[in-house]
């Protein structure tokens, strides 16, 4: 059955992603193409080919229209719609991937810097690899956003003051024994740096509830092309370390201190590249991968609370599980996130709904206890910066999962769109980023940068 608004809000997603159309031009297209539409269908032709038609009519879009009708269900599309690339298209694809290697040969650069101080991965500071990875392997990401999206000067200002504001100041704090400043600024800076690059990404619109959607599918995306991307270079250096054994060469220090460094941190932005490309293709993985893992997670989450109550296991008494625990609930909520960009706003409730619900409940039930556990643990053996740092990333878990299960709950009674546990979510996001530059900015002092 085809749905209009739905279509709709993919052309001018498609639209946007191009980074060739403000958020101004892309109003006034869309009432363009609704105005088309309306006067096709009082004239007796149908919804789907007045669309359709509309669709062709807009003159200067035809060629992000008929990129649009590759990524479309609807069969017609594809007959009609999807004429050979220009001259044009060509050749900014080609100074595309041009781009893309640069940045990726920057991104290695800027991981050798310390190298060429005298720290490589080798010597007794390692450390400063884990402090600046984020800013060797994210700026290239930003750029290329920039380039994309070919955003105005104030977002490269923007860019600009974030990562040189966040490089002086994570290297001018010292580091000291036993660390745990040092690793909990390197995890929190990552997640920081997420809300400038969704501002690079959404430009103008950032802040519409749509674009932060569309964000998180991008960077979830990002994620996984990132680990297969990673998984396939592993494989290849050990390979190619193991032959060039047989023949008596030694390449591993090569491996190490360029290969990896290279791949490592220009990993990135190929990855970004990557899914923006895939968006002219195909756009089924977010749906497929959000109902393998959806109930996968919720399977592990049940099994992991009957066994706890079988056992007797107090979390509060295992560092360890409580670790675990953490892991667990942030996957939680990059799966429930991921899930809610692979769903359309309006389709009605249904069984994939429920199943979402149910996960949120469950991980709600194991934030409480490993809250507990958490609060327990510094009541007794006093803070640290780690203490801290999980109790109140815990805390912010429990609000999201405390709206988020009144939301699935309040949807799957029809009480409420599911737009609205959209929204909420979106503007709850930043939260996220705000903690963790507070851990950034005021941890390593606080516990004297140990």
């Amino acid at each position: 059955m085809f749905e209009l608004e739905s279509q709709v809000r993919k052309w001018r997603g498609h639209l946007r992603s191009s980074g060739s159309l403000g958020e101004d031009e892309l109003e006034e297209l869309e009432s363009h193409l609704r105005d088309s539409i309306d006067d096709l269908t009082t004239r007796g032709v149908t919804t789907e080919e007045a669309f359709l038609v509309s669709i062709r009519r807009l003159g200067d879009t035809e060629a992000l229209s008929n990129e649009f009708a590759k990524v479309t269900t609807e069969s017609v599309w594809r007959q009609l719609l999807v004429p050979a690339p220009d001259e044009s298209s060509r050749r900014r694809q080609r100074t595309e991937v041009m781009l893309v290697i640069g940045l990726a040969l920057l991104a290695g650069l800027l991981g050798k810097i310390p190298a060429l101080l005298g720290w490589g991965l080798d010597t007794d500071e390692p450390l400063v690899y884990v402090k600046n990875a984020s800013l060797f392997a994210l700026p290239s990401v930003a750029v290329y956003l920039i380039w994309k999206r070919s955003l105005p000067l104030r977002f490269i200002f923007l860019a600009a003051a974030v990562f040189i504001g966040a490089a002086v100041l994570i290297n001018l704090y010292p580091s000291r024994s036993p660390y745990d400043t040092v690793l909990l600024t390197a995890l929190h800076l990552f997640i920081a740096l997420l809300l400038p690059l969704a501002i690079l990404y959404g430009g103008p619109g950032w802040r519409k509830t749509g674009t932060r959607l569309d964000f998180v599918r991008f960077a979830g995306e990002v994620f996984i092309y990132s680990v297969l991307i990673g998984l396939g270079g592993a494989v290849l250096v050990a390979v190619s370390i193991q032959v060039f054994q047989f023949v008596d060469v030694d390449i591993e220090n090569f491996v190490v201190n360029w290969a990896v460094i290279f791949g490592g941190f220009g990993l990135l932005v190929v990855a970004a590249y990557l899914v923006e490309w895939k968006k002219g293709r195909i756009e089924t993985i977010a749906p497929v991968l959000a109902r393998i893992f959806t109930p996968l997670l919720l399977v592990v989450l049940v099994s992991l609370l009957l066994a706890i109550l079988i056992t007797g296991q107090a979390p509060a008494e295992d560092r360890e599980l409580l670790i675990w625990f953490d892991l667990l609930l942030a996957l939680v909520l990059g799966m429930t996130l991921y899930t809610m960009s692979a769903r359309d706003a309006e389709d009605p409730t249904g069984f994939w709904d429920a199943v979402v619900f149910a996960l949120v409940v469950v991980a709600l039930v194991v934030d409480a206890v490993a809250l507990a556990g958490i609060a327990s643990r510094v009541a007794e053996y006093g803070a640290t910066p780690n203490r801290l740092a999980a109790l109140g990333a815990n805390v912010l878990l429990l609000v999201n999962l405390v709206f988020l299960g009144l939301g699935y709950g309040r949807f799957l009674l029809r009480r409420v769109r599911y737009q609205v546990i959209v929204d909420l979510q979106m503007r709850y996001l930043p939260v996220y980023a705000v903690w963790a530059a507070l851990v950034v900015i005021v941890f390593p002092p606080l516990f004297g940068f140990r």
